[in-house]
């Protein structure tokens, strides 16, 4: 049998793309490393509301709204934002994957579970997906392949592509922990917390998430055990914690998203996501939006220029708004514990707290630039020019 179209990984990104291929009557196949859908878990599950109103998504598993955040700053100040609106929401990430993928097998799609694509043998315009399944090699006939494995990347690097900057991330499920809001996540910033990101705490229902991301050589748990001990004597609070995952998070990208003749990357694995957050789904999703669009456009005329130009469809569509966290996150990961104070007294105003309120979007970051203007005009913006040097650094 040749598929028209074979998609590596069973997560929200390659499950949607199939429920899409779908709507297009696609022979499509997805398969699935793991033999459960929805494990194991990696992120904190925050998807903007943007996705729910654009996509058709389940609601099932919202377990928190959120409207905005308290970010804690390394001298113990801190911001609270707050809108009006949900911005996004806190899920149920394996009940989502799961839901996704009933979509997609409802949509007519196949699953093939425990099963690890490893390479591939190309012979024409057709590719043989070569993958291991309990052990056996088998070779499935496929005219594209979209690669949705998520941030690991293994089946990218069989095929020689190189390893990308990413951070290390650990997460804890918890009882006993009061937040300051039920409707706001915490962000804290500084070394202290995380060298290369940031620690939060999120609300998850009638629980909270707490987590952290930092870089490769560094260990989350390190931080993550420390933060929670100073929880239990500045709040008098005692934890519980009830689960413990963790995962990478790719930064910097995107990625390579196109490879000659047939293979379209698209999620985590092409790098999707926001170097600020972290967050991913979102773009993702448009990824495979658009990437099954043009999938069944190749399949209707066989013009590989289809699939070719899907970077730059891409780019359109967000591509700007990863380059503008990209560039963010490489300013922030210059920044010492003393700069970050000094832009918390910055952008301590409740005229730039306000506009920062009605115009951010977590989405779409880029609406931070808003308050450039708010910025000119603050007493205090000359203590940002010293800054100056670490933000052209970040250009390139």
């Amino acid at each position: 049998m040749i598929w028209d179209l074979v998609i590596i990984g069973g997560g929200p990104v390659g499950s949607f793309a199939g429920y899409l291929a779908g709507n297009h009557n696609l022979k499509t196949l997805i398969v699935e490393e793991h033999n459960k859908i929805g494990e194991p878990l990696h992120c904190l599950g925050k998807l903007s509301v943007h996705a729910f109103e654009e996509f058709p998504l389940p609601h099932e598993p919202i377990r928190s709204n959120l409207k905005g955040g308290y970010f804690f700053f390394p001298n113990g100040n801190f911001i609270k934002l707050k809108k009006a609106n949900p911005d996004s929401y806190i899920l149920d990430r394996s009940l989502f994957d799961i839901m996704l993928a009933k979509m997609a097998e409802k949509n007519g799609c196949t699953f093939l579970m425990s099963a690890k694509a490893i390479g591939i043998e190309k012979e024409n315009n057709k590719t043989k997906l070569i993958v291991e399944e309990k052990g056996k090699r088998k070779e499935i006939e496929t005219r594209v392949i979209i690669n949705a494995e998520g941030a690991k990347r293994q089946f990218a690097k069989k095929l020689g592509l190189r390893i990308n900057p990413y951070l290390v991330s650990l997460q804890y499920e918890v009882t006993g922990l009061e937040l300051l809001d039920n409707e706001c996540v915490e962000v804290y910033l500084g070394l202290e917390y995380s060298k290369g990101f940031f620690l939060w705490i999120s609300p998850y229902g009638d629980m909270a998430k707490i987590g952290v991301a930092v870089k490769p050589s560094e260990n989350p748990k390190i931080y993550l055990d420390k933060f929670i001990n100073t929880l239990k004597k500045t709040r008098n609070l005692k934890p519980e914690i009830l689960r413990t995952y963790g995962g990478i998070i790719p930064i910097l990208g995107p990625y390579e998203e196109y490879l000659y003749p047939n293979i379209i990357i698209i999620g985590d694995a092409a790098g999707y996501n926001k170097s600020t957050t972290g967050g991913g789904i979102y773009f993702g999703l448009y990824g495979a939006q658009i990437a099954i669009e043009q999938v069944k456009k190749y399949l209707k005329d066989s013009n590989i220029n289809h699939l070719k130009v899907f970077p730059k469809l891409t780019y359109k569509k967000f591509g700007k708004e990863l380059k503008f966290t990209k560039i963010a996150r490489k300013f922030l990961d210059q920044l010492s514990d003393e700069n970050l104070n000094e832009i918390y007294k910055i952008i301590n105003s409740e005229e730039i707290i306000r506009t920062i309120e009605n115009f951010g979007d977590t989405a779409y970051q880029t609406s931070i630039l808003k308050i450039v203007p708010k910025l000119l005009k603050n007493k205090d913006f000359y203590r940002v020019l010293k800054l100056t040097p670490k933000l052209l650094d970040s250009l390139f």
